[in-house]
Formats: C-alpha cells, structure tokens, sequence
C-alpha cells in the first residue's frame, strides 16, 4: 500500500534504529507532565483580558479555583501569592504529575513569569518538576546568546531530566532562523556546564512535516501543545477531539515510526476567547452573546470533558507509551494542560459553585497516575 506520507529520511531511521532494545513495551511508568500557560497572576493586561474572556456568568465554571466572582459579568483573577502556587503544587502532586511545562517568555513579559517565581521559590515542591515550552518566533528573537539562560536552569535540581540526566526542553513551532549548528551550539554548552546533552522536543501541528524538521535541527523527538482545532463558537465534542488525538497523532507516529513524546489533551473550546478575544488573538472576530448576563447557565455540554472521559482519555495515553516505548523512549508524556480555562485546557481546581475548589480532575487524574507510582521508575 502507498501511503500519502514521505518515507522516512535515511538519517531518521538511523536514529529510531539506535533506540535502546529495551523500550520496545514496557510496563515502567511513564513520566507525565502538563502545560501551564500562566495569564492568571498579577493585574497587568494579560489578566484583565482573560478576565473580560471568562467574564460572563456561562463560563464561571472554568475559572481558576483562586478566582472571585464578582457579579454575572465581571470577576477578578490574580493568583500571585506563594500561598496560592503552593497549593497549585500539592494540586499537581495529588493528581500524580511529575512536572510542569512553563511556557516560556526569555527576558519578555516578566508578569508571566510570576508563577514559575512563586515555583521555585517553594520550599517542598512535592516531587513536583519543572521544564520549559519555548515558542520558535520568540527563539529566533533572542537567539543563541539565550542558551546560558536554558543551560542555567537546566542545571535546577528541580528541573525534569529524562534518560539518566538529559534536561528536557519543548519547542513550539519550528524556528526559522535558528538552525542545527545553533542547536548543536546549545547542546556544547550543556554539556560543558557538566550535564547530558538536552533532550529536544519539536511542538508542532504534522507528525510527518514535524519529523523532517526535527531530523534537520538535531532535535530528538516530536509531540504538540494542543490537539489543533481551530478557534471557533462550534467545536467538536470531546470524544471527538479524543478520537483526533488517536488517528493523527497516536497513530500516524506509530505506522510512519516517528520518535514521540506522547500527547495528551483536557479539550479545546476556545468559545470565551471567540466572543471576547484578547488583544493577542488578532485573527479572531468578535462573537457578542446577547443573551444578557444574569440569564446565562454553564455552557456545559459534550464539548467539555467529564472526569469520567478525562481519566479514560488519560489511561489511553499511559497504555499508548507503555505499548510504543520504541518510539517513546524516553518514556514522556505532555498534557494540555494544566491551566488554558479560556482556550479550554484545564486540569487545575476550578471555583465551584459553593466557592470552594472543585477538584475533580485532580482526582479524576490522580486515580489514573497514582497507582502507577509503585511501578518501577525510569
């Protein structure tokens, strides 16, 4: 049968054919880790636009359990407290995640670093790791002179390495300008800092395209940061969006034999974001609801995921990286993600209706990790 994908590159097969014997399945317990995107601390004006976003009455449901509503149209979101990040950690413990993926901004947008400060400045991080998501325009920005930044957290004791020592880092989306001799340039670094060279992970949106990106940069794997769906007031179900996740991930690394990081997803449903964009979304339209505030309900329906759907969709994955740990060896899982309320990834406590925490997807997750923790560790 011909398939309507290019044959891997002669390079790519050397790589995926000096994978260790041993990781062609396995029962050792993959290490998971999820997104955060964090827009929710302080009260500069990434704050306030996902504020106006989850505004509406219909979508308090998704806000961040240190959220405050404050009437059926407005409520106030700041979660810059360690109190606040050291409860996310336990969080984040209790749910069995072995780290988090920050998205990173180099020297840019301080107020988005303020979580990883209030992280690492914890004093018990409760075996709670971190690595970053760099984003590939932004890379191109600062370029090479931005590796002793990298190199120096990967030198964190808390920085999540893989396969005996190796610092993992996400790109997302292929940088233009930056090529492998800087890659390489980055790994010469590390490994003179007295570390393993880094493991390096392409975030894109082809398996197929990913892997001749990741073949001529020197990266090592491939994976995503959301499931792709466009941004729109008509999204797919859960299920469904599950069931894309399975054929054009899962399934086409596993027949076209790509090196992966496997890919995980709490859903994407982008709807607060469509009717009330923020200033970073220029693409998108605005979609007013006229429907006034006060007469909204919960826009929950099968676009958003039950615990029930999230712990099955997350046991897939696990069994997924347990069956291909030839393609997975470094044993690695990414979900989206921790904390995307208003593009619609989320496993972080919301506010529940009674102001309390509502933690379902913690412990929805954790029933499907914490058990795995008595198995042998990578």
């Amino acid at each position: 049968m011909k398939h309507a994908f290019p044959l891997l590159t002669a390079s790519l097969a050397v790589l995926l054919a000096t994978l260790p014997a041993r990781c062609a399945g396995s029962d050792e317990r993959p290490t998971v880790g999820a997104i955060r995107w964090d827009g929710w601390y302080g009260t500069g004006g990434v704050v306030k636009a996902v504020e106006a976003s989850l505004g509406p009455l219909k979508y308090h449901f998704r806000l961040p359990w240190f959220a405050r509503v404050v009437s059926a149209d407005k409520v106030s979101i700041d979660g810059d407290s360690q109190a606040v990040v050291e409860q996310e950690i336990a969080y984040a413990a209790q749910a069995g995640l072995n780290y988090w993926a920050f998205v990173d901004y180099c020297d840019e947008a301080s107020a988005m670093h303020l979580a990883l400060k209030r992280y690492l400045a914890a004093p018990d991080k409760r075996g709670v790791r971190y690595c970053f998501v760099e984003e590939g325009a932004r890379l191109d920005k600062v370029g090479a002179q931005g590796w002793g930044r990298l190199v120096e957290h990967f030198r964190h004791p808390d920085y999540q390495t893989v396969m005996g020592g190796r610092p993992l880092l996400f790109v997302f989306v292929k940088p233009t300008k930056l090529g492998k001799a800087d890659w390489d340039e980055l790994k010469r670094q590390t490994i003179a800092a007295g570390m393993k060279t880094p493991y390096l992970v392409l975030m894109g949106w082809s398996p197929a395209e990913d892997a001749k990106a990741m073949t001529a940069l020197g990266f090592d794997a491939i994976s995503a940061y959301a499931r792709g769906g466009s941004y729109s007031m008509t999204q797919p179900s859960y299920a469904e969006q599950c069931a894309m996740i399975r054929r054009d991930r899962w399934e086409k690394c596993r027949l076209l034999r790509l090196p992966s990081v496997t890919f995980a997803s709490t859903g994407w449903d982008t709807r607060p974001r469509n009717e009330r964009p923020p200033p970073w979304c220029t693409w998108v339209t605005a979609t007013p609801d006229p429907t006034p505030p006060a007469q909204q309900k919960p826009l929950l329906d099968s676009v958003t995921a039950t615990s029930d759907e999230l712990a099955a969709h997350l046991r897939e994955a696990v069994a997924w990286t347990k069956a291909n740990r030839d393609l997975n060896p470094a044993n690695v899982m990414i979900i989206y993600g921790w904390n995307e309320h208003d593009e619609g990834g989320w496993l972080q406590p919301t506010l529940g209706l009674d102001g309390r925490p509502d933690e379902a997807r913690v412990r929805a997750l954790g029933k499907v990790l914490r058990p795995l923790s008595s198995e042998k560790q990578p």
